[in-house]
């Protein structure tokens, strides 16, 4: 296998077994259209990072985390929270790519901002993205309870006293620090299916909250192979078919928890 295939598959594996648990909590807690949001955010990082001269996955992580906490901040007001969101998401889209549009230099690099350019991740990448991810397991891990509690019943857990001001803010910035990471695998596009797809798939198949998680890990880490063995195969982009593996896996994991409920 050539060594940049091999990235590839190490970095968006990784990348996929540590959305899977956060992203089981993104789907409990019906937060897919904030995720997408912060992802638009993220192209815009990403341009005014190179705008301003430093790394644009600095400005792409900064970005994302300053728009996560300031989009989950976001009450129902004469606009609601869910239209203020996609307000913001799509208009840091737009401008990241007019951004991105005005400068000769990376105007050929558009559509890998838009969707992922895994097969040019270099051994630095995946350094930072299986640190990332191991921070994002070990993160959730830790904050597994008290955000298991809060996102079952809100109200019980503040009736009981299990809810802590900042298990929410954490988790939040878990979601964004794997949105910002990544944007440079599957794309601004599509890395909110990378969060919900795996354990969308999980969820069939699963009687716990701890199975669901792990499966959605082992789903998340599967879609890779799988993907760039498509991509590779018949030479189509290589994050589209990464997300189009994740959507098979749920397609296959529908239809035997189907079938396995019929026959029981």
């Amino acid at each position: 296998m050539p060594d940049f295939l091999l990235r590839a598959v190490l970095g968006a594996a990784f990348l996929g077994a540590a959305c899977g648990p956060v992203g089981a909590f993104v789907l409990w807690r019906r937060l897919a259209y904030l995720g997408e949001s912060v992802g638009h955010m993220g192209l815009l990082g990403a341009a005014l990072g190179l705008l301003i001269g430093i790394a644009p996955i600095t400005g792409v992580a900064a970005l994302c985390l300053l728009a996560g906490l300031v989009m989950a901040r976001a009450d129902d007001g004469l606009i609601p929270a869910g239209t203020f969101v996609g307000i913001v998401g799509h208009a840091g889209l737009a401008l990241g790519f007019i951004i991105l549009a005005g400068m000769e230099s990376v105007r050929a690099d558009l559509m890998g901002y838009l969707f992922g350019d895994v097969l040019a991740l270099s051994p630095t990448d995946i350094g930072l993205i299986v640190l990332m991810g191991a921070g994002a397991l070990g993160g959730i891990a830790l904050l597994w309870r008290p955000l298991l509690a809060d996102t079952v019943n809100p109200d019980i857990a503040a009736a009981e006293g299990t809810t802590r001001p900042y298990v929410n803010a954490a988790f939040l910035v878990l979601v964004a620090l794997l949105v910002a990471f990544g944007l440079r695998v599957v794309g601004a596009l599509m890395i909110v299916a990378l969060l919900i797809v795996p354990p969308a798939a999980a969820r069939p198949i699963s009687r716990t909250p701890e199975s669901m998680a792990l499966a959605a890990a082992l789903f998340g880490a599967a879609a890779a192979p799988l993907g760039i063995a498509v991509s590779w195969w018949q030479d189509v982009p290589a994050g589209p078919s990464i997300v189009l593996a994740a959507v098979a896996l749920f397609a296959v994991s529908s239809v035997f928890a189907a079938a396995r409920g019929n026959r029981s």
